[in-house]
């Protein structure tokens, strides 16, 4: 039995673009191409030290943890938001609305205006999002409705609630299944995309679906789906990860994987949520307790790709990149191996004897 102990020592707006070409990449930046997942509804301490999420500890031991990020608020809508437009909106987000008048973030500017202005590509992938749009379309056949194939959540999907998004035809084609059926597994349209720079994007945003998302107490029909279990989300990540770490883009590519989750149990600015980095880019063994929020997603983007603020709270907040190997900050996680560790791009999954962090840290 592989046996891993870590001990923790913390002191706790541009045009629409008609066409989208292959990313541009840039040997001199950090990473050239980055995966976004977010997960649901959990905080730090549900995750980190407990035995239904070897694998979100394995990964967390692997690569870099964030143990002071926090998200922004409640409930999980004003979270997607601010992940890719600096603000949360509250006054009418915080009712988690599905897209609609009175439930729109307008023109406001958004990460994809940033990412286009500089020549980046985006893709943005939904598990269980319907091929079409049926009858719930937007202006620019973007599917704006609460349910899709499957445990689609519109309010997970922030990209449908900007209206230069929305309205665009250009811009809904790159909001996309990321599955072809709707068991939302394994993602293989996304998967499909990282086996080239040529079918890859710089930006890709990927949205587990509400079972795989740990939100659980899905219903359809009266029927309960799936349950509000870390398990099923720990299960979805441990199948899913090592294939995109095993990726040819992950493999070739300067690329960067982030996980976090939308929010946690408690308030903005202490609501700490598990956040990790990897991939080959990304600093092994590496814990910070720097302070960050969802707004520094955004600033790290900024930061590396050369980016305009799009408000004061992401231009103020800090950039994660001592996470990354060109940077030497942050602080280092302390390892005693057994024999061998295991790998996360092999998929091997403690059970029984799994990563442990020590319970006298605090966060």
């Amino acid at each position: 039995m592989i046996v891993t102990m870590l001990v923790l020592a913390l002191a706790l707006s541009n045009p629409v673009a008609a066409t989208q070409t292959a990313g541009h990449v840039d040997v001199n930046r950090a990473f050239n191409y980055v995966v976004v997942i977010v997960m649901e509804n959990h905080g730090l301490r549900d995750v980190i030290n407990v035995s239904s999420a070897p694998f979100m500890n394995q990964l967390a031991s692997s690569y870099g943890l964030a143990v002071n990020y926090t998200a922004i608020d409640h409930p999980s809508l004003p979270n997607y938001l601010g992940l890719i437009s600096g603000q949360d909106f509250s006054s009418w987000s915080s009712s988690d609305c599905s897209p609609r008048p009175g439930c729109s973030a307008g023109s406001t500017p958004n990460l994809v205006d940033s990412l286009e202005n500089r020549g980046l590509t985006w893709k943005a992938y939904m598990e269980d999002y319907p091929s079409t749009c049926g009858s719930h379309c937007s202006p620019g056949n973007c599917f704006v409705g609460d349910n899709g194939a499957g445990v689609y959540a519109a309010r997970h999907d922030p990209f449908v609630y900007f209206e230069d998004i929305a309205n665009s035809s250009a811009r809904c084609s790159r909001i996309v299944p990321a599955n072809s059926d709707t068991s939302g597994s394994p993602d293989d349209l996304f998967l499909s995309d990282l086996s080239s720079p040529s079918t890859a994007s710089n930006f890709m945003w990927l949205t587990p679906n509400s079972c795989n998302d740990t939100h659980g107490f899905t219903y359809h029909n009266g029927t309960v789906l799936c349950t509000d279990s870390i398990s099923n989300g720990d299960k979805y990540l441990s199948r899913l990860v090592p294939k995109i770490l095993a990726s040819k883009l992950f493999t070739h590519q300067k690329a960067a994987l982030f996980i976090t989750f939308d929010e946690g149990n408690t308030r903005y600015p202490y609501d700490y949520v598990y956040s990790v980095w990897a991939g080959p880019v990304v600093k092994t063994d590496f814990v910070s307790s720097s302070y960050f929020s969802h707004y520094s997603l955004l600033s790290t983007l900024e930061r590396v790709w050369h980016l305009q603020p799009l408000t004061s709270n992401d231009a103020n907040a800090s950039p994660m990149t001592e996470f990354f190997v060109a940077h030497h900050h942050g602080h280092k996680g302390h390892l005693e191996l057994g024999d061998e560790r295991s790998d996360p791009r092999n998929g091997e999954n403690a059970s029984g004897d799994q990563d442990k962090w020590s319970e006298d840290d605090s966060w």
